[in-house]
């Protein structure tokens, strides 16, 4: 699990794959939850060099889930893709 300094303003990369391969990012939005809880509103990814993640900033201290959401039709599969810490 990674963790982050509640202050710090961070990019954390996301791997996602569907069927073996790597996910359009046109086609990703993420969301940060607190553990335990499931998203209700996703944002397109950040890209930096390249990769798709999320910016770390503004959570509460504790443990939180990072979401993906792939909009390709027909399906839109939603999983939980790791696991961070806020200290």
């Amino acid at each position: 699990m990674t963790t982050f300094e509640r202050e710090s303003i961070e990019f954390q990369p996301v791997t996602v794959t569907l069927d073996g391969q790597p996910a359009d990012t046109a086609a990703l939005a993420f969301a940060i939850t607190p553990q335990g809880t499931r998203p209700t509103t996703f944002t397109p990814p950040t890209i930096i060099g390249g990769k798709p993640g999320v910016m770390v900033q503004g959570l509460p201290v504790g443990n939180h889930t990072i979401w993906a959401k792939a909009t390709s039709s027909p399906e839109i599969p939603i999983m939980a893709c790791g696991y961070i810490t806020v200290t």
